[in-house]
C-alpha cells in the first residue's frame, strides 16, 4: 500500500523533507519515494521579493517525482493595509487557467471516448455556427490551438450582451479574417466555443460534467465555478471594478464575458486552490493516472502535450502553450513543458523532463489590472524554482 506523505518545513535551513506518516496528510497524496531535500529557500525569497510590487499575496506549490515538495503562502490576501495573511488554502480566480484545467481536460475525456473528433468542423457540434463565410473550415483542433482565424472585432462581447445567449450569438457569427491554421491569435472565443461543444456532446452544463468526471474523481474539493459564499473568507479578491460592476470583485468571476455568461464558461470562471491544482498537474505527469485509475488515456495526454504546428512554428499544443524565447516560464524551462497563465495572476508549469510542476497563484489585479509587474515576476520565480530543483539532482 502506498504510504501517505506529509511535509515538514525546515524553516531555518530553507529546505523541505518528505517523510512517511501514519496519519492522513492535509495535502494531496502522491507516490511514495525516497526522502530527499530540495533547497527552496532562494525560490521562496524570490516570491517574497515581489509581494507588494507585483501582487499583494501569492501561493506557490512545487512538486517533483510524485511528491508535493511545498505549498507556501506569501503576503496578504488583498492590498488593504489591514488585510489578513494569505492562507495556504486560499481560493483563487484562475481566469484563463480555466481553459486548460477545465475545458481542455473535458475535451481530452470526450476524445478518449470517441465522442469528440478534433478534426471535425465546429458546426458539426454547434449547428448555429454554420452560415458565416469561413466557418465551415474551422475545426475543433483549430479552436484548441488558437489558429481558428477569427477576425478581431471592435468592441467587447459583454458590452453587447445581457446573458449567455447574447455572448454566444456573437460568436456564432464572428467573422473570419484568415484561413484556419494559417495564423495564431490567442483568443478567449476559441475556448468559449469548446466549452459549448462539451455541453452539447454531454447534454450537461460544463460545470456539472467537470464535477462528475474530473474534479470529483480527483478529490478537488475546492475547485469549481461560482464558489459558495461559505468559502468567501478564503477567496482572494481580484479587481476594484470601477467601470462595469462598480464593486470589489470577490467570489464572482473577474472576467466580464464569463460574468455575463453566469460565471460558467470555457475560457474563465474556475476557482481553485494550489493543493487542488497539484492533483491535476500530477495527472499529466502520471500519464493520465490517478491512484491507479486511468482518468485520461496516456496517448491522449501525450497528444495534447505536443505542439500542433498550426501555423508552422507555433508553440501551442492543444489547449496548452509551450515555452518560447523570453516567455514567462523563464530561460531554464524544458522545451517539452506545457504551460498556461491566467489574467488574474495565475500560472501552471508542467515539466515532463524534470517530472515536476510549478503552480503560482496570485491576485495581481488587486486592486487594479494596471499593475503589470507579474510579467517580470513569473520568469524570475520559475527560474528560481527550476534552479533549486536542478541543484538537488
Amino acid at each position: 500500500m502506498v504510504a501517505m506523505i506529509r511535509l515538514r518545513a525546515l524553516a531555518a535551513a530553507g529546505a523541505l523533507l518528505v517523510t512517511s506518516a501514519a496519519a492522513p496528510a492535509p495535502l494531496p497524496p502522491f507516490h511514495a519515494a525516497a526522502p530527499h531535500k530540495v533547497q527552496l529557500a532562494p525560490a521562496f525569497a524570490e516570491v517574497e521579493a515581489w509581494v507588494g510590487k507585483a501582487f499583494p499575496g501569492a501561493v506557490l506549490a512545487v512538486g517533483q517525482h510524485g511528491k508535493l515538495l511545498a505549498i507556501k503562502a506569501f503576503g496578504h490576501i488583498d492590498s488593504d493595509a489591514k488585510a489578513p495573511a494569505m492562507p495556504r488554502n486560499a481560493i483563487f480566480d484562475l481566469a484563463s487557467l480555466t481553459k486548460v484545467t477545465a475545458t481542455t481536460t473535458a475535451a481530452e475525456i470526450l476524445f478518449d471516448r470517441g465522442q469528440l473528433d478534433l478534426d471535425a468542423p465546429v458546426q458539426r457540434y454547434l449547428p448555429e455556427f454554420a452560415g458565416t463565410p469561413g466557418h465551415d473550415a474551422i475545426t475543433v483542433r483549430h479552436l484548441l490551438s488558437h489558429s481558428s482565424g477569427f477576425k478581431p472585432v471592435s468592441g467587447l462581447l459583454w458590452g453587447h450582451a445581457n446573458d449567455r445567449a447574447g455572448i454566444l450569438k456573437q460568436l456564432y457569427t464572428m467573422p473570419v479574417g484568415s484561413p484556419p491554421g494559417t495564423t495564431y491569435v490567442y483568443q478567449d472565443f476559441n475556448l468559449i466555443l469548446v466549452g459549448e461543444i462539451v455541453s452539447r456532446i454531454t447534454g450537461q452544463p460544463l460545470d456539472a460534467f467537470l464535477h462528475k468526471e474530473v474534479f470529483g474523481p480527483l478529490g478537488m474539493k475546492d475547485t469549481g465555478f461560482n464558489p459558495p459564499k461559505a468559502k468567501l473568507a478564503r477567496i482572494a479578491p481580484t479587481e476594484l471594478d470601477t467601470s462595469f460592476r462598480h464593486m470589489l470583485v470577490r467570489g464572482v468571476v473577474h472576467d466580464e464575458n464569463a460574468y455575463v455568461m453566469g460565471g460558467v464558461a470555457g475560457h474563465a470562471g474556475l476557482f481553485s486552490t494550489a493543493a487542488d491544482l497539484a492533483k491535476i498537474t500530477q495527472l499529466y505527469l502520471d500519464h493520465g493516472r490517478h491512484h491507479g485509475r486511468q482518468i485520461i488515456k496516456a496517448e491522449t495526454i501525450k497528444l495534447f502535450m505536443q505542439p500542433q504546428g498550426l501555423p508552422a512554428g507555433s508553440s501551442r499544443a492543444l489547449g496548452w502553450d509551450m515555452p518560447s524565447v523570453n516567455g514567462f516560464s523563464g530561460p531554464l524551462a524544458s522545451p517539452r513543458a506545457i504551460i498556461h497563465t491566467g489574467f488574474t495572476g495565475t500560472s501552471l508549469y508542467i515539466d515532463p523532463d524534470r517530472d515536476a510542476f510549478i503552480i503560482l497563484l496570485t491576485n495581481r489585479v488587486n486592486p487594479t489590472r494596471n499593475n503589470a509587474e507579474i510579467f517580470k515576476a513569473r520568469p524570475a520565480i520559475h527560474t528560481a524554482v527550476l534552479t533549486a530543483l536542478d541543484a538537488a539532482k
